[in-house]
């Protein structure tokens, strides 16, 4: 017997789509947006196994670009704290995990303050009826 299709939810546009109410006006989405504003944050997946047939474990990188280094990672350390409620609003999410912590990496060749991080989002899919 074949295992059941699952309907797996895009999981880059869940997070962002949860994240642009809850960053104050910051810009959020999966590409760099144009034109380029002085704050903005970009999520992209970037692997993660499916845990079982019906949890995937999405890999999320976070990057946020921001005027100071300060300020970037002001707006990355409200990401990481918001993401990680997500589960409390999100009925597909069930847990969220951390690869890397916010790190300043400057967005090179430009040296514009950039941090980055990575999350885990633990994600169920639903069988179609």
């Amino acid at each position: 017997m074949a295992a059941p299709v699952v309907a797996w939810p895009d999981v880059t546009l869940l997070a962002a789509q949860y994240l642009r109410d809850r960053l104050g006006g910051v810009q959020v989405g999966s590409r760099i947006p144009r034109p380029r504003p002085v704050e903005f944050v970009v999520l992209r997946r970037v692997g993660g196994p499916r845990r079982n047939p019906l949890v995937d474990d999405a890999r999320l990188d976070v990057q946020v670009w921001a005027e100071t280094d300060e300020r970037a990672m002001e707006i990355a350390s409200l990401a990481r704290y918001q993401l990680g409620l997500m589960p409390q609003h999100v009925p597909a999410v069930r847990q969220v995990g951390e690869d890397a912590g916010p790190n300043l990496i400057p967005d090179a060749p430009s040296d514009v303050p950039r941090v980055l991080l990575t999350v885990v989002l633990s994600v169920r899919g639903a069988v179609p009826t």
